[in-house]
């Protein structure tokens, strides 16, 4: 599989950037063969066996020379694929179109060839090493982590603390492994996932005790933060650490130091605390179910690890690697795969594998039929949504709420961006002008 994106003969667009941040779009091939993520940086995109200058070529005899273009849309931030009257037709996440929205996860197939589409926010400066079977959300994620090892907070010269965010199996663990290793600290990488905790033992856990200091302690006990001295603490599920335990915690990331259950002096600890959770603690504290303090001090850098429906071009090598060798899969195998929502992310492809494994040896290659039902659902029936109910009325007054982020409005409305989109083109209604 080859393809190129020189994109020679087109002025590109300068990436529109808020906050700080860029706004990017990159295409890849990730079956048969995974290639590296190529940025669209021109006005055209073209795909296919042969595209011409600037396209992105794909090895594929069912797909047509020109098979389809992607080019930004004429309203807000989106892109859009088209179909260039195709052999065989463009499916976008399996189903047929001439001419749609596309988003951040989206999976178009030309023959039997099936690729990727993300939009990204690039943080200015970061450059993310984009590689074959890597998403660029993942990619943008360990660029971010291996900075965060290196951050020291001003001052005191302590490791700064980092919070990551994504959700339950998204793979926070890993990222987080990433942190210690690219801190270059000496000691350990410990890990603990907060709603283990017996709620009776949670300073015993965390800060250690002596000998006596309640029913059942016979010996001293390091604790948590010291087994990481000089290293990495992982808390997982911080959300979860009950309220009337979080001050201690606090204490010890201000001061630096744990006073053991029933010890009378304090002892000094060099820990970098890299916390986790798939729950939004911005809102648990202003409900009051999380301290604002400690948030403050957890949230010193922020990591962004999406689910796999952002994160496609993980799936299939994912998937490669929980069965445990190399499978051949049908395109139409592995389009499900990709099309598939994964509620329960990387634990739910490996659940799938397992299932797939146990009787891929006698078939020799995976088929739909292999594949669990709700997997195989997923290409057969992508829900859509009635758009005659959004009126202008209803995203005017939307976007105003919202301040043009089409994003939110789409969440709020229960739509996808595409379809927000396409009534923003329909009324003639430009989000920028209410941003």
């Amino acid at each position: 599989m080859r393809g190129s994106n020189d994109q020679t003969t087109e002025t590109a667009p300068s990436p529109a950037v808020r906050d700080g941040a860029a706004e990017r779009w990159f295409v890849a091939v990730v079956f048969p063969n995974a290639g590296a993520p190529v940025e669209f940086t021109g006005r055209r995109l073209v795909v296919g066996r042969a595209p011409g200058t600037g396209g992105l070529r794909i090895d594929d005899g069912r797909a047509s020379r020109s098979h389809f273009e992607l080019k930004p849309a004429t309203v807000g931030d989106a892109m859009r694929v088209r179909d260039l009257d195709s052999k065989n037709g463009t499916l976008l996440d399996g189903q047929r179109v001439d001419r749609e929205y596309i988003d951040d996860g989206a999976v178009l197939r030309a023959g039997d060839t099936l690729l990727t589409v993300t939009r990204l926010r690039v943080p200015t400066g970061l450059s993310p090493t984009l590689r074959p079977g890597v998403a660029v959300h993942r990619a943008a994620a360990e660029a971010l982590a291996e900075r965060a090892g290196t951050l020291r907070t001003s001052g005191a010269g302590s490791p700064t603390a980092v919070l990551l965010r994504g959700p339950t199996g998204a793979g926070k663990e890993l990222l987080a492994q990433r942190v210690h290793a690219a801190s270059g600290r000496a000691g350990s990488f410990v890990a603990v996932n907060c709603a283990t905790f017996n709620r009776e033992l949670i300073g015993s856990e965390l800060f250690g005790h002596v000998r006596g200091a309640f029913s059942g302690a016979h010996a001293d006990r390091a604790g948590l933060f010291a087994s990481a001295h000089r290293g990495t603490l992982f808390l997982d599920e911080v959300a979860e650490l009950p309220l009337d335990q979080q001050p201690a915690l606090l204490r010890t990331l201000q001061e630096g130091t744990v006073r053991p259950v029933g010890a009378d002096r304090e002892l000094r600890v060099d820990v970098r605390v890299v916390a986790a959770t798939h729950q939004p603690l911005e809102r648990l504290c202003a409900e009051g179910a999380f301290r604002d303090d400690l948030f403050a001090r957890l949230v010193g850098f922020v990591i962004d690890l999406p689910g796999l429906t952002r994160r496609r071009a993980d799936i299939l090598p994912l998937f490669e690697t929980f069965l445990d060798g190399p499978i051949p899969l049908t395109p139409d195998a592995a389009e499900a795969l990709l099309v598939h929502d994964w509620p329960h992310n990387v634990r739910g492809l490996q659940h799938a594998a397992t299932q797939v494994r146990a009787f891929a040896d006698a078939a020799g290659v995976v088929d739909v039929g292999l594949l669990p039902a709700g997997v195989q659902r997923s290409v057969r029936s992508r829900r859509s949504v009635d758009e005659r109910v959004i009126d202008a009325e209803t995203l005017a007054a939307g976007l105003r709420r919202h301040r043009g982020n089409v994003t939110s409005l789409a969440r709020e409305l229960g739509h996808s961006r595409q379809q927000i989109y396409r009534r923003l083109e329909a009324f003639g209604i430009d989000p920028e002008a209410y941003r």
